[in-house]
């Protein structure tokens, strides 16, 4: 059955051709419902990365395949259903922010269908929604690095795209920033009800964010553990203090600190 803008991972692994040869997944089984957010944590070098880059139609899998809403993740990346926010925001410097937001837009010929009015209206909307209103004239230089990761996420919600790929957004913000663009986060993809694929190293931020955490073992990256996250949204921050959240946070950090012990003895001489 065809998984209606969501994301259907079934078998998939990766293996790179080298001197010694690395097998970076293996045997990858995720269903990911239309307007769900799961978040992939784990160990460098698990696969992370390299599991968002195969969704994207970027990486083709050596076994296994993927399918992103009836379509391959090569025609759904030529159809612009996705859209991508990495750690680096990358705006063209010589653009304003408005004119960053409105870029893919225009190249792509192709307005918001979740959204009636003109596209610079639409460009102002997501700005307003992230908390950029009254930046619009601003080049990237004369704002914050956390600042430009929020025009970075209205730029890849301008078009409309049905999902949203994230590795490690606000890895290199600090922790208060980070907070922000959380709740903010959360908020713009409730109103866009986009299907989110997020990478991040945190723990607490994989399960404030998610409906679901995907626990990656380490190389070859495999599923250790799927974590259902309990708590309704919208979420305020203080739920990080609740004794079920630390528990689950502790749960899941010790499966990483097992996997990691187990491969540092599997890699003993």
């Amino acid at each position: 059955m065809t998984n209606s803008g969501g994301i259907t991972i079934d078998g998939v692994g990766m293996q790179f051709d080298g001197r010694q040869g690395v097998t970076a997944l293996d045997g990858i089984d995720l269903d990911i419902s239309a307007g769900e957010f799961v978040t992939l944590v784990g160990p460098s070098g698990c696969g992370k990365s390299t599991l968002l880059r195969i969704v994207s139609g970027l990486l083709e899998p050596t076994s296994g395949h993927v399918d992103v809403g009836g379509k391959t993740p090569n025609q759904a990346r030529r159809d612009v259903d996705f859209g991508f926010v990495f750690q680096e925001p990358a705006l063209f410097p010589w653009l304003r922010v408005l004119g960053n937001v409105l870029l893919p837009g225009r190249v792509l010929g192709r307005r918001n269908p979740n959204k009636g009015s003109g596209s610079t209206e639409i460009a102002r909307e997501l700005l307003r929604d992230v908390g950029l209103e009254g930046f619009e004239n601003h080049y990237p230089g004369q704002i914050s690095g956390g600042m430009q990761q929020r025009v970075a996420l209205a730029r890849a919600l301008s078009y409309g795209p049905k999902i949203l790929l994230m590795d490690e957004p606000f890895g290199a913000l600090d922790e208060f920033t980070r907070d922000r663009l959380n709740l903010q986060l959360l908020d713009v993809c409730n109103k866009a009800d986009s299907t989110v694929l997020f990478v991040t190293h945190s723990i607490q931020e994989a399960i404030f964010l998610a409906d679901r955490v995907v626990v990656l073992s380490p190389r070859p990256g495999s599923i250790a553990r799927i974590a259902d996250v309990p708590w309704p949204k919208p979420r305020a921050l203080e739920i990080r203090y609740e004794p079920e959240f630390a528990a689950l946070t502790g749960e899941l950090r010790g499966l990483l600190t097992v996997e990691d012990e187990v491969e540092s003895a599997m890699n003993q001489p």
